[in-house]
Formats: structure tokens, sequence, C-alpha cells
């Protein structure tokens, strides 16, 4: 019984991991789009670097499922 709760939580735990590598890699893709289509360079720069780039996808991630947030918008246009 261990091994099985043990299996399922480390199937959750892998599962998890890969739903939020691709969720992060959608928030960033999005992030990028919205640089380009807002024609914003600090934003493209802000999307690839380092550590702001994951700021960057856990707000593209936000914004392209509850929109864009009228703070971010006025900061970037």
């Amino acid at each position: 019984m261990r091994g099985l709760i043990g299996g399922l939580i480390a199937i959750t735990g892998v599962a998890g991991f890969y739903a939020l590598s691709i969720g992060m890699f959608v928030g960033w893709a999005w992030w990028m789009w919205m640089a380009i289509h807002f024609g914003s360079f600090g934003m493209f720069l802000s999307g690839l670097a380092g550590p702001l780039a994951f700021l960057a996808a856990v707000l593209g991630l936000w914004s392209m499922l509850f929109g864009i947030p009228l703070w971010l918008l006025h900061l970037v246009t």
C-alpha cells in the first residue's frame, strides 16, 4: 500500500512539473508576442534577461488566461 501511495505521489509530482514547465513556456511565448505586438523593446528585453524571464513567463501566462492587467498595459505602452 505504501508503494502505491508513493507511486501516486511521484506521478502527481512529475505531472505537475511538466504542466508547470509547459505553462511557463507558453506564458513566456505569450509575453514575447505581446512585446512585439505593443512594440515594447524593454518588454522584449526583459523576456530575454535571465531571472526576469521567469517573471515575464508568469505575467505572460496570467495575461493569456485572465487578460492583460491595466498596470502592465500602462507600464509598457
